[in-house]
């Protein structure tokens, strides 16, 4: 794609101004994104991974094209009028308790553009039966936002068509700014696909609107936005241009977040701009109209030391710190940490509270379900975990941060889609209880997390590894044990190139194949999961030169080849103590494991959705291969099952249970209880009843 030259600059922008800036800092452009390097990795279409990439370009797409064409968004470019437009109308850009869900159209076409480039970039993509109704939906989208565009630049349906005078005038709830990211997004996703600047041109006017409107300087109003995203985005587009400008407005919109301004009476600016629109009401999420936990503005980042508010938000706001350096970069590091620690599920969910969609206050708070007192685990939210964990291996090797985004992407993301591409999670429960079933839906009224999940899955080949050239020396460094090759482009023009064959998730087998021009070599930094043991290189004579925070390393000739194994036996997870659940979770490598009333049908009926069924610390398990959905797979049976029988010496008394000094004891079932992978769970006929994790039970409270 080549650097990109920006738009006309807006000649009264006030000059950049980046406040903190190490002048040895890293720049994005630095640590290329996996947006940027996708292409250049061809995936194995045969592997695991190929093959849910081929639901992908091949149903998933097509499925939420119709989508978007049935709800309304995919003709809101055209600037008619939607009958939904009349649910929630807004007025002058004041709140409403709860946003009308037309607000966010314009990314979710958007986040469909990004995707559909992804994959209209890859082999396997180009072979989809839908790639020509792709390319003709794209530059239907382009040419209505090109006529939809007003003359300043802005960009956006719902305040050029429903609510004119509210254009800008409230950026903590209305979500321009947000629309703006995904489209810049996609814009420069259509740009590196097709070479044409049409859409790119478009975004780049828009933001030159926003770089003039809104920064530090005295002619400028102090804002950012109310959701997190645009602020990624820039610096994305700051790797392709190089103009300062777009870094100092990406640098702008992180570090800004939270400040009280002397020029705005010492108040935040949501508070300000809240009094310019003489708007007292606030959103449901927030406490008072000076309450900024929802949105991350209830204090400088440097600030902040827990992870509050909304997930999706809160993590794309930590996305765009992780690709800054200094202080912000110490501060995302801080917040994922707690994050990750405190505040996720073993199936890399994220997100405790439904009514915020987001998470607790009160670290290891992780109900299960609604009759534990939440569970939200959003799509979205594990999607955005994964982007900042990327950003933080882009600066330095993390077992951990490789760990996490590999549990985030095998269980609750692959999860968001069904695996014959037609219906959607956007929440992800542990389990279910009372009249509720794990059932999927068609789509959703705001559908963030499907097109989300595809974009994911179109540039799923940047997450795979990076790699970049000093000298004659090629840096190789692996993030997934997946099957594919990338060409490594180098300074003399000539290429070197990398092939991955690996059998993960179901076995520890992978096979480094390295090839370069003669008179160069590799240092390449193999992972050794958390989860793996017996780990091995072969040939035996490898020495690696280091063995540091979750990674091998290794100095290798231009020709080499490398056999990684380890073995992946099932274990039983347990949570935190101050989660209060003596709970169990079976993992097998990445995999988190679930049970589903559908193979289980008997024990199901008599325990409804497993409640009363526990796991012995002791229990084994046997591996069994299976397929669902045309993608292969290894399921579970656990062979010693127990449930709870009576609590001794307990009686009822009105709604009371009085318990006299006994405690659970637990019986033997026959039946054994299967299991299935957690993001292959809601796959075969309707969902039906699922639970993940199981009271503990040790031997001795066996009858």
């Amino acid at each position: 794609m080549g650097n990109l030259i920006s738009g006309p600059v807006a000649t009264s922008m006030e000059p950049p101004i980046i406040e903190e800036l190490d002048s040895s800092a890293s720049r994005p452009y630095e640590r290329p994104h996996p947006q940027e390097t996708f292409h250049q990795t061809v995936i194995d279409t045969d592997s695991f991974y190929g093959k849910i990439r081929t639901v992908y370009s091949e149903r998933v797409l097509k499925t939420q094209l119709d989508q978007l064409r049935k709800q309304g968004s995919y003709e809101a470019f055209k600037l008619g009028w939607h009958p939904k437009y009349d649910v929630q109308k807004l007025q002058g850009g004041k709140c409403t308790i709860y946003s009308p869900p037309t607000l966010f159209w314009d990314s979710d076409v958007g986040k469909w553009i990004e995707a559909a480039c992804y994959f209209l970039s890859s082999p396997d993509g180009k072979r989809s039966p839908h790639t020509a109704e792709f390319i003709s939906a794209i530059d239907e989208l382009i040419a209505m936002m090109a006529k939809a565009q007003q003359s300043d630049g802005y960009l956006g349906t719902y305040f050029t068509v429903v609510d004119k005078a509210g254009k800008l005038k409230n950026l903590r709830d209305m979500h321009e700014m947000y629309n703006c990211g995904h489209l810049l997004e996609a814009a420069l996703a259509h740009h590196r696909w097709s070479g044409d600047r049409k859409f790119l041109n478009l975004m780049l006017k828009y933001i030159d609107l926003l770089m003039k409107t809104f920064g530090p300087g005295k002619n400028q109003l102090h804002g950012y936005p109310g959701h997190p995203e645009l602020e990624l985005a820039v610096l994305r587009l700051y790797s392709e241009t190089r103009d300062p400008r777009h870094y100092a407005f990406g640098h702008y919109l992180v570090a800004a977040r939270g400040k009280r301004e002397t020029s705005l009476g010492g108040k935040p600016f949501f508070v300000w701009e809240a009094e310019q629109r003489k708007d007292t009401f606030f959103h449901a999420s927030m406490a008072s109209i000076d309450d900024g936990r929802y949105h991350q503005w209830h204090a400088p980042l440097h600030e902040q030391d827990t992870i509050l508010g909304h997930s999706v938000r809160a993590l794309y706001l930590v996305t765009a710190a992780s690709d800054l350096d200094g202080k912000l970069l110490d501060d995302a590091k801080r917040l994922w940490s707690d994050c990750v620690d405190n505040k996720m599920y073993p199936t890399g969910g994220i997100g405790s509270i439904p009514d915020i969609e987001g998470f607790s206050e009160i670290p290891h708070f992780l109900p299960n379900g609604h009759d534990e007192g939440g569970c939200y685990a959003e799509t979205c939210a594990s999607i955005a975990c994964m982007m900042v964990c990327e950003r933080l291996l882009s600066h330095e090797l993390s077992g951990n941060a490789r760990d996490v985004m590999e549990r985030c992407l095998l269980n609750n993301v692959l999860g968001g889609a069904s695996l014959d591409g037609k219906q959607f999670y956007y929440v992800n429960r542990l389990a279910t209880c009372g009249d509720e079933n794990a059932d999927r839906s068609d789509w959703f009224e705001v559908c963030c997390c499907p097109p989300n999940l595809t974009r994911t899955m179109g540039l799923l080949g940047g997450y795979m590894w990076s790699a970049k050239t000093k000298g004659k020396t090629i840096s190789l460094n692996v993030y997934l044990y997946m099957s594919g090759k990338r060409i490594v482009e180098l300074p003399s023009g000539e290429k070197a190139a990398a092939e991955m064959q690996s059998e993960m998730p179901w076995q520890g087998r992978t096979t480094l194949k390295l090839q370069a021009p003669e008179g160069y070599d590799w240092s390449v930094r193999i992972p050794e999961p958390e989860y793996a043991e017996d780990f091995k290189l072969s040939p035996s004579d490898l020495s690696p030169q280091n063995h540091v925070g979750g990674y091998r390393s290794l100095a290798l000739p231009a020709q080499s080849t490398v056999s990684i194994t380890f073995d992946m036996p099932v274990r039983l997870l347990a949570p935190h103590p101050a989660t209060h659940q003596d709970t169990l979770a079976i993992a097998r490598g990445p995999i988190v494991y679930t049970a589903e009333s559908y193979d289980n049908t008997r024990l199901e009926e008599a325990h409804r959705h497993f409640e009363g069924l526990g796991l012995l610390e002791t229990t084994t398990f046997v591996e069994v291969p299976m397929q669902i959905g045309n993608i292969p797979m290894i399921g579970l049976i656990s062979q010693q099952n127990v449930y709870e029988k009576t609590i001794s010496g307990k009686k009822e008394i009105g709604s009371m249970t009085v318990v006299g000094g006994g405690k659970k004891r637990w019986g033997e079932l026959e039946e054994k209880l299967r299991l299935v992978p957690f993001f292959a769970r809601s796959n075969r006929d309707k969902g039906g009843r699922l639970r993940t994790m199981f009271p503990r039970v040790a031997v001795s409270d066996v009858e």
